[in-house]
């Protein structure tokens, strides 16, 4: 193993952190190595100490004691990067889903020494990492299983079929010596941001860009926007967005997810307060957004779109002005008025200028003095916020909540009259606090009126849903409306594809406070299910049910129980809603699904090669099912 870094700490500058760089090159890839020296090049110019292992060095033993070393070296909340090219593989019973990386010396395995890297060590290995420091990011280059590409001149990665009791054989051996496995959070780190270069079903490939470079499109499109962000306040979503465009521009068959913390800054703790932005692409000469009807997108919505790093809209800075003039499920088409001279690259984030959604009504009660600053805050707040406006006093219309002021603070009340937060302060902050609560909670209730699209009728027959209480390890089915589930008790989710399809199921929790959380972290796209293919959230990968725990929000009274909800959103091609998702999460993510879904990205092939256009289909077909429960604050007895 090579280490850089040492030459830069020498010369009094700041280490920034530390990043592992791993290639192998093995069976007929081409750009690995070249690839693993851009990614430490690219590294090093930011300031990061560089541990490599790549070629020869590149086994089994060698990334391993690679990532053991970056582990040793990392602070407290010191900056970690780990980015793997080459081959992944599985076995060959996909019900199985054994998943490993293929070192340099894979080849020499048998069935007492197997000398892949199976997705279990590398779950154990990044929560080793994440205990060290929080401020993780994985990259990796590298797909999984063994489908075939034709028609555009794409070679396969047609790895030699690895006989399934070898890998049986060493999966025994680890969870008969190691004692870490039942603590990892299985369903997806949740400190680690990582970022895969196509989903668990798809490939991933190598081609020739056009600067004569042979490179993996993942690694090709990160490094382009890693320089374009230098400098600048871009979170880990805003990169990993506008990476995914690159590539399915290039390659419409490689879909790059990104998993984990996506407000995040690069390479930093700190996180943007929200993300509302979508990603702008051209296809057909014609122009779009990443965004449909899932994302609360309507017909003559204005957008502005951005440069790179910037948080919100500006009309005054804007590469252009976006009308949208048609919408579909996943994604909407805008006619653009350019501002003179720009480029927009793809993947630029759109931000929301105007919406023709109506805005909620929210009533404000007490005797408000108009010219006091907390009242002007608020009145600011409200005439702004793109969800939720004052009420004109028309007793016809629906009221989302109500704002009371009382002696020195103000409560904000749901439309059930049920305090959403503690009293507030009247200060600057606290209209903020205010403004901020009725956000959530419109577009808590927007999710919960969500309704399937009209052409969707075959897609809800296909999804079976269970959903109930788990107990020591026993399942109790619940009905989907009514039950009462207590704060700290585990629930789980099992879904079931019974179409002849393959479908994407994303579900999120909406809480009492209306927080919306994704809770099938490890494919923010959606699980896919092939058919008959059934998906558990909160089960572990050797089927034991461990269940999602709720929690009560501790910004919220604990005064009874309150109503709280599961939105089920199947669709027939993967769409990344997390979107919708509202900052402070209150569900626990505690051990929930299958390990193997930390490289769920890889896939056996042997050339990542495409000069295609277009960034695949823009129809996507959705229904939608809901689950409401009540949530008691009070522990079960």
């Amino acid at each position: 193993m090579r280490v850089l870094g040492m030459a830069l700490a020498r010369t009094g500058k700041t280490m920034r952190g530390h990043a592992l760089i791993l290639g192998s090159q093995t069976h007929g890839l081409t750009g690995v190595l070249g690839d693993a020296e851009r990614m430490a090049d690219a590294l090093g110019a930011l300031g990061f100490g560089v541990l490599r292992c790549v070629g020869a060095e590149a086994t089994r033993e060698g990334i391993l004691q690679g990532y053991r070393r970056l582990i040793e070296v990392c602070a407290p909340g010191e900056a970690a990067f780990v980015y793997y090219a080459g081959h992944g593989a599985r076995s060959p019973e996909p019900e199985d889903g054994f998943q490993f990386i293929v070192p340099a010396d894979f080849e020499r395995s048998t069935e007492e020494d197997f000398r892949g890297i199976t997705s279990l060590e590398l779950s154990v290995l990044l929560a080793e990492l994440t205990t060290k420091t929080r401020n993780v990011a994985v990259v990796l280059d590298c797909c999984f299983s063994a489908r075939m590409s034709r028609g555009l001149g794409l070679v396969p990665r047609a790895l030699p079929e690895v006989p399934l009791p070898v890998v049986r054989a060493h999966l025994a051996r680890l969870r008969a010596r190691s004692s870490a496995l039942g603590g990892l959070h299985v369903e997806s780190n949740p400190h680690a941001v990582r970022l895969v270069a196509s989903a668990l079903d798809e490939s991933a490939y190598e081609y020739t860009n056009a600067r004569g470079v042979r490179t993996g499109l993942l690694t090709d499109a990160f490094l382009e926007v890693l320089e374009e962000a230098r400098g600048l306040r871009v979170s880990w979503g805003q990169l990993g967005r506008r990476v995914r465009e690159r590539v399915l521009a290039r390659c419409p068959r490689q879909r790059p997810e990104l998993e984990g913390p996506g407000r995040r800054l690069l390479f930093l703790l700190e996180e943007l307060e929200q993300e509302l932005a979508l990603p702008y692409f051209p296809e057909r000469n014609r122009h779009w957004l990443r965004g449909g009807r899932l994302h609360g997108v309507h017909l003559e919505d204005e957008y502005a779109i951005m440069p790179l790093g910037t948080l919100g809209p500006d009309a005054r800075r804007a590469l252009a002005l976006a009308r949208v003039i048609e919408v579909l499920g996943g994604s909407s088409q805008v006619e653009l008025d350019r501002r003179s001279g720009s480029v927009i690259p793809t993947g630029a984030p759109a931000f929301l200028l105007r919406s023709v959604q109506p805005r909620r009504a929210v009533v404000l009660e007490g005797l408000w003095d108009a010219s006091a600053p907390f009242h002007v805050h608020l009145s600011e707040g409200l005439q702004a916020s793109p969800f939720v406006r004052k009420a004109t006093g028309d007793e016809q219309e629906s009221v989302l909540a109500r704002v009371r002021l009382g002696e020195g603070w103000v409560d904000v009340l749901d439309a059930d009259e049920d305090s959403i937060v503690h009293p507030l302060p009247l200060t600057s902050h606290g209209a903020l606090e205010v403004i901020r609560a009725l956000e959530v909670l419109a577009r808590a209730q927007t999710l919960r009126e969500l309704e399937s699209a009209a052409d969707a009728d075959w897609l809800e027959g296909c999804l079976d849903i269970e959903w109930g209480r788990v107990f020591a390890g026993l399942t109790r089915r619940l009905p989907s409306v009514g039950a009462c589930l207590h704060a700290g008790e585990r629930l789980y989710v099992r879904l079931r594809n019974r179409g002849r399809s393959r479908i994407y199921v994303s579900v999120f929790d909406v809480g009492v406070s209306g927080c919306i959380t994704l809770l099938n972290t490890s494919q923010p796209s959606g699980l896919v299910l092939g058919p008959e293919g059934v998906e558990t959230l909160g089960a572990r990968p050797d089927g034991a049910l461990v269940g999602l725990e709720l929690d009560w929000p501790a910004g919220v009274p604990p005064a009874g129980e309150r109503p709280e909800s599961l939105v089920v959103i199947a669709s027939d091609a993967p769409v990344d809603l997390r979107l919708l998702e509202t900052p402070g999460s209150r569900m626990v993510r505690a051990t929930a699904l299958s390990l193997q879904r930390l490289l769920q990205g890889f896939e056996v092939g042997t050339t990542r090669a495409a000069s295609v256009q277009g960034g695949g289909s823009l129809r996507v077909t959705y229904a939608v099912k809901h689950i409401r429960f009540w949530l008691d604050p009070r522990p079960r007895r």
